[in-house]
């Protein structure tokens, strides 16, 4: 049983049945290791002051509002006002599975997300959620991973092409974008998650860009590089032959659409190592569709 439920509407939005919503919930328990079923209890919900800080900088990020950030996504004034925000804190529960909302990956120091023990847990509070940051406290494992969502395509979306194909911005999900978080968490990575969870396994899948990754909505593969990148609906787009001034290492196959301000990394891209983060936005594309995508469900 739960000791105490701290369950805050931090930003309304849409009043409407179902509006879109982003919930950031503290983790109360780790697999350890990530798909092994042991589990760890996470220090997470007990530390409510970190928990309300880490909070309160993810949603900063996502609304553009750090000083002299760039990528406003969400303060696009068609997305903002529309978008609830819900922060979920429970104490007194015990280590179980479905209490572990994320997991020690086997890749480095990265906490994974365990995607439908985060639904059903956002959901046993009254939460639904079209992403959820689970924000963790682990001692070792502090780097962050995504998953985008699973869409509902059996349901209603709003038509788009992709370079010509048929695709939809689907107003359902089966599985929310999911986010494991550290709470020490700082930069624009909170932005750069939320591009992987916001997108689609089957409607546009956003990948990372500072590696030689595979063919995605804002990566293509092949050499030479093409000056064409692509089109969404009516929109053409160039590629960036040089990757925003860093330069495509020797060997990748990969190239990546034009930047909107080609003097820094696109958000997805190494943004960490840029020496100006906060200055980094999203390549062309990738903002368009993140856009028309929130649009869409924000009109469900």
């Amino acid at each position: 049983m739960a000791g105490n439920v701290d369950l805050q509407v931090l930003r309304p939005g849409a009043t409407k049945p179902n509006p879109y919503t982003i919930c950031l919930v503290a983790n109360p328990a780790i697999e350890a290791p990530w798909q092994s079923f042991q589990f760890i209890p996470d220090p997470m919900p007990g530390n409510g002051p970190a928990f309300d800080a880490a909070v309160r900088y993810a949603i900063d990020c996502l609304f553009g509002n750090l000083p002299g950030q760039a990528e406003q996504l969400l303060a696009e004034p068609r997305i903002g006002p529309f978008v609830r925000i819900v922060s979920l804190r429970v104490t007194g529960l015990p280590v179980s599975d479905a209490n572990a909302l994320v997991g020690e990956s086997v890749f480095g120091s990265l906490l994974a997300p365990r995607r439908t023990q985060m639904d059903a847990f956002v959901r046993s509070f009254g939460v639904t959620a079209d992403v959820i940051f689970a924000i963790s406290q682990s001692s070792t494992f502090t780097r962050e991973s995504a998953f985008p969502t699973t869409d509902d395509d059996s349901g209603p979306g709003d038509a788009f092409q992709l370079d010509g194909i048929g695709l939809a911005h689907r107003h359902l999900f089966t599985v929310p974008g999911t986010v494991a978080m550290h709470v020490t968490t700082r930069s624009i990575t909170p932005l750069h998650e939320f591009g992987h969870a916001a997108s689609s396994f089957t409607n546009g899948q956003i990948t990372d860009l500072y590696v030689d990754s595979a063919p995605a909505l804002n990566c293509k593969a092949g050499r030479p590089i093409p000056i064409s990148f692509g089109t969404l609906d009516a929109f053409a787009f160039q590629s960036d032959p040089v990757r925003d001034g860093l330069g495509y290492p020797p060997g990748w196959q990969s190239y990546h659409c034009e930047l909107i301000d080609p003097s820094h990394p696109a958000v997805m891209d190494d943004y960490i190592n840029s020496g100006a983060a906060l200055a980094c936005r999203h390549d062309a594309i990738t903002r368009r569709f993140l856009v028309d995508r929130l649009i869409a469900k924000i009109n469900r």
